[in-house]
């Protein structure tokens, strides 16, 4: 088998180095680094098993909307004796369980057990071809979902850490939203707000713009890649009289959603330069503040050719979780302070 296990001292280490404190709700804030997860299995089944193979393969698996492969996490497997104390404190904890005892396959959730911001997924199954397969027709939600919760960690962080010119954007957009520290480099013009760390490497870039609502038609997929194009064409320019678009040979991936019951639709694929040799990834959402009847596009982008771009553009992502649509009373208090 070719997957591998870290060992119990380095994984030691590992925690410890990222061993948070304590949160001020009385328990200790979750351990380790982003898009991490503990398997908590007897060695021989993670290593030589059908069921370690499959549970390693689903945890494995590409991150959607990359140019290079990368994998969803980074996986860490220690043997059941081995989780002692020091470890219940991770992030996230994937504990598989194999027994007659079980009747079916059952998955369960765990938040917050050892640690605020913790998630423990334990998979249950009678036998090993009961677990293979629950695990193959489970996949995409068992990732999603973790991936989901570590977006939302990310943007519990940003809210408390990031810096975000709130007052323009609110003014801007009637919405308030954080996104990581680190980029200053600040553009604006009518209804179109672009803030980047301008980096030749790793380089993180935010875009929000908005247009009037006139008709559902505009959340369809072709219309939004159409919108993209159109609007950051026109505000995005590299060398050689490049513009901005979005990447015909990988088609973007399209989703509907709900958040806090406001739709979105979100876009997630790769952007390019029209006649330059710059790319990468890029994620979008577009919803309707309904108090201004304007359709809010946030597009979120990275460019980082000799490095992996996973966290990245996660960290980037995790600001759709901390948009709120400002009611009109919030926006005449702002108002009434601006005037002030």
């Amino acid at each position: 088998m070719k997957h591998l296990a870290l060992s119990v001292t380095l994984l030691l280490a590992i925690v410890v180095g990222f061993s948070s404190c304590n949160n001020g709700s009385g328990i200790l804030s979750a351990s380790s680094t982003a898009n991490e997860v503990l398997v908590v299995m007897d060695d021989q089944s993670w290593k030589e098993g059908l069921a370690g193979r499959a549970l390693f393969d689903v945890l494995n698996s590409p991150v959607l909307g990359l140019p290079q492969t990368e994998p969803n996490f980074r996986i860490m497997q220690i043997a059941p004796e081995n989780f002692t104390t020091t470890f219940r404190t991770m992030r996230n904890i994937v504990i598989p369980e194999i027994s007659n005892i079980y009747s079916t396959p059952k998955l369960s959730a765990e938040i917050d057990k050892h640690a605020y911001g913790q998630v423990i997924l334990s998979i249950k199954a009678p036998d090993t071809t009961s677990f293979v397969n629950y695990l193959s027709q489970n996949s995409e939600s068992i990732v999603n979902y973790l991936v989901t919760k570590e977006l939302e960690r990310t943007a519990e962080w940003l809210k408390k850490d990031a810096y975000t010119p709130q007052t323009q954007i609110r003014q801007m957009f009637g919405i308030s939203i954080s996104y990581p520290k680190g980029l200053p480099h600040v553009t604006t013009k009518k209804d179109f707000y672009w803030a980047t760390n301008n980096a030749g490497e790793k380089r993180q870039d935010i875009v929000i713009y908005q247009f009037p609502y006139t008709t559902e038609k505009v959340f369809e997929k072709d219309s939004l890649i159409a919108i993209r194009n159109k609007i950051l064409g026109e505000h995005i320019k590299g060398s050689f009289d490049s513009q901005m678009t979005t990447s015909k040979a990988y088609d973007p991936i399209y989703k509907r959603m709900e958040v806090d019951s406001i739709f979105r639709a979100e876009l997630r694929g790769l952007w390019e330069m029209t006649t330059d040799m710059m790319g990468g990834p890029f994620v979008s959402q577009a919803f309707v503040n309904p108090y201004t009847n304007k359709v809010i596009v946030v597009d979120v982008f990275v460019y980082a050719p000799e490095s992996n771009k996973r966290n990245l553009i996660r960290t980037l992502e995790a600001s759709f979780y901390t948009i709120r649509i400002l009611k009109p009373e919030e926006m005449a208090s702002d108002e009434a302070v601006k005037k002030k």
